[in-house]
């Protein structure tokens, strides 16, 4: 199911987003300090690509990144031998407790606020099989959604980028419908992408705990819409002007935000509740002020 050696011309070519040469070095000069081999990497949020609230050269967010890893064990084994600091207490624990633990909720393990190469990095680690698992399948939707809005990716595996194209026309599916319903009948093409970036916060605990800006959907599109018509131009095309649809087997227009609303709530709760151990006290405080503080901008 997840093996390629090639695919078809220009497939998902959309997704190869640039960014300026610096900030390009410094992306791949993160990834490649890693001893740990990394089989699929990309970086997202605002730390890469800007939103609204960030005007200030001294106002720049961490950059946020995950890594799909072939042994998640193998990964933690080298890492923490390289980037011991880079873990919480949970180190003290050994890789195979990591590694288990990695796999409750949507199956990442984060490190925010690592110190690399001068810059605060919060990069996950998943397997390369949940990765790909969600993206076929919106098993949990926290990378399938991520991987929604635009992303730079770093490092490239063949089966990601075939299922992520599959992905993005599943999103382009709801967000069409969603779109159509509320305007009566009526596209729009700016309502269609902020339909798009909000599907991974639907029943985001983060949201319903007011931990999160309330304007960031608008703030991510804003910013960022010509790389979301950059990302999406084939699949728009495809879905919006020739009407052809896809989405993950279960899932129907009418029920897919329910169904997603409480995949969602579900593995947000968990991941949530991982990101406090797996960060440590003080930088989870940390990180939940800083998000906080991005709450009450615009």
């Amino acid at each position: 199911m997840y093996k390629f050696s090639r695919l078809p011309p220009n497939y998902g070519s959309n997704q190869f987003i640039t960014v300026e040469k610096e900030l390009q070095a410094e992306l791949d000069g993160i990834v490649n300090s890693f001893k740990a081999p990394v089989k699929y990497a990309f970086g997202y949020g605002s730390g890469v690509f800007q939103q609204s609230g960030y005007s200030k050269e001294n106002d720049k967010p961490q950059i946020d990144m995950i890594f799909g890893v072939s042994h998640p064990s193998h990964f933690h084994s080298l890492n923490l031998r390289q980037n011991p600091h880079h873990y919480s207490t949970l180190r003290y624990f050994g890789t195979k407790f990591i590694s288990k633990f990695q796999e409750v909720g949507a199956g990442l393990y984060f490190n925010p606020y690592a110190d690399i190469n001068g810059h605060e990095v919060k990069y996950g680690v998943i397997s390369m099989e949940n990765l790909l698992k969600d993206l076929a399948t919106w098993d949990s939707f926290y990378v399938a959604g991520r991987m929604q809005k635009p992303v730079k990716i770093l490092k490239n595996d063949l089966r990601v980028q075939y299922w992520n194209q599959l992905n993005l026309k599943a999103a382009a599916t709801i967000a069409k419908h969603a779109v159509l319903k509320k305007n009566a009948g009526k596209f729009d093409e700016m309502s269609f992408y902020k339909e798009i970036a909000g599907l991974s916060y639907l029943g985001d605990i983060r949201y319903v705990l007011g931990g999160e800006n309330p304007n960031k959907v608008n703030n991510i599109v804003q910013k960022n819409l010509s790389n979301f018509k950059l990302y999406y131009e084939p699949i728009y095309k495809d879905v919006v002007v020739n009407n052809s649809t896809y989405l993950p087997k279960g899932y129907a227009v009418d029920t897919a935000h329910n169904i997603l609303h409480r995949r969602i709530s579900s593995s947000s709760v968990l991941q949530t509740a991982k990101g406090v151990l797996t960060a440590g006290v003080t930088k989870s405080i940390k990180y939940a002020w800083a998000k906080k503080l991005k709450s009450f901008k615009n």
